[in-house]
């Protein structure tokens, strides 16, 4: 048997799987990223305004709310509420 032919088909067959294992990271981290923008500038946003400290605050919270299934502009709201005094009206959009 020709070792080197062997050696070159492990290769072969190491190179494919690491790329099979690799490719459903690439796609999770290009969801996760898409996902997290609206989070991201918001928060760049609010920090021009709040401070750093809360800006980073409300972004992970309403990441964390999305992590638990809500979408982007109900985790938004939700956390607005927090801050807002009652009877304070909310902004129409986050932008």
């Amino acid at each position: 048997m020709n070792t080197n032919y062997q050696q070159s088909s492990y290769q072969d067959d190491y190179y494919q799987i690491r790329q099979q294992a690799l490719y459903p990271q690439t796609n999770l981290q290009q969801q996760t990223l898409s996902t997290i923008r609206p989070v991201v500038q918001h928060g760049l946003r609010e920090a021009q305004h709040l401070g750093y400290q809360h800006a980073l605050r409300e972004a992970v919270a309403i990441g964390y709310l999305m992590g638990r299934g809500y979408d982007f502009n109900t985790a938004w709201r939700t956390v607005e509420t927090w801050w807002r005094p009652p009877g304070t009206s909310m902004p129409t959009t986050p932008y």
